[in-house]
């Protein structure tokens, strides 16, 4: 009997470690865009994988410690989660399941962090539904982490989304609209809802290195009507709008849409004009 169960449990563990070999694989070549699109579907199925489902992309690395046990521990955290990982050069790369970026890469950070007793930088991007798009996600991820690091942030995590502006140029597919509304999206709101000109305000108020009266000249009404809009966009926006930082995306976000308003109206003017030679006789 002992020695029936203790070839069950061989057997148990070889399958495990050749599912595990299969998933790292597969990762690896998903990592460069190697898959062939037509077997994405059939190599998933095969390790038991939804091929839809939604996940992350992280590249971690360590701040230390030995480079082996991460990989280990990284290891043993992806399977857990039913996810991948894989290694490159000094840094660690996980797919694992969610559809919160952010939240992911923190709790992974986290978890490795106080594993290995060392911090871990996290870049990330996501989620993703469609395995062919895995090899951008990982790109992305990679600048996050190159990013973070740079900016001095080691031992933190980042998505394109967290690094604002700069996140924008960094994503595999910029969602300009997405950062409008996220920056300025509740003073268009207001304005929409309002008709107010809380926006228009805003150009001005900059145009004029931040001051009122000057934006109050530009926008002919009473000083004390801009420092009433001001004190309004504080209150849609926060009272750290003014902070550099903040200001800058603010600033970024303004010109952005203006550019797809001047953008829209030349493409209504294009549609209306009369096509070449129309109307004319012979």
């Amino acid at each position: 009997m002992a020695q029936t169960t203790a070839v069950v449990l061989l057997m148990q563990r070889s399958a495990a470690a050749a599912e595990g070999q299969v998933r790292d694989e597969l990762f690896d070549e998903l990592l460069k865009g190697k898959v062939p699109a037509a077997r994405l579907a059939e190599r998933a199925h095969r390790i038991g994988m939804d091929p839809h489902t939604s996940h992350v992309v992280l590249v971690a690395r360590p701040e230390g410690g030995s480079l082996a046990r991460a990989v280990v521990l990284a290891s043993s955290y992806a399977g857990r989660r039913s996810g991948f990982k894989s290694v490159e050069g000094d840094s660690l790369v996980l797919m694992l399941p969610g559809t919160d970026a952010e939240a992911v890469a923190r709790a992974a950070s986290s978890a490795l962090s106080s594993a290995l007793d060392h911090p871990v930088t996290v870049g990330t991007a996501g989620p993703v539904t469609d395995l062919s798009s895995v090899a951008a996600a990982y790109q992305e991820a990679r600048c996050c982490l190159d990013a973070l690091t740079a900016l001095g942030g080691a031992g933190g995590t980042a998505s394109s989304r967290d690094l604002g502006f700069l996140g924008l140029l960094l994503s595999r597919s910029p969602d300009t609209l997405e950062f409008i509304h996220r920056t300025i999206g509740p003073v268009l709101d207001y304005d929409a809802q309002q008709r107010t000109e809380l926006t228009g305000t805003l150009e001005a108020y900059f145009a004029s290195a931040g001051s009122p009266t000057r934006a109050a000249e530009t926008l002919h009404v009473h000083p004390n009507t801009v420092s009433r809009r001001l004190e309004r966009i504080s209150e849609l926006l926060g009272p750290d709008w003014l902070e550099p930082a903040r200001a800058l995306e603010v600033q970024l976000a303004i010109q952005m849409q203006r550019t797809r308003r001047v953008l829209r109206g030349a493409a209504a003017i294009r549609r209306a004009a009369p096509a070449p030679g129309a109307g004319t006789r012979r």
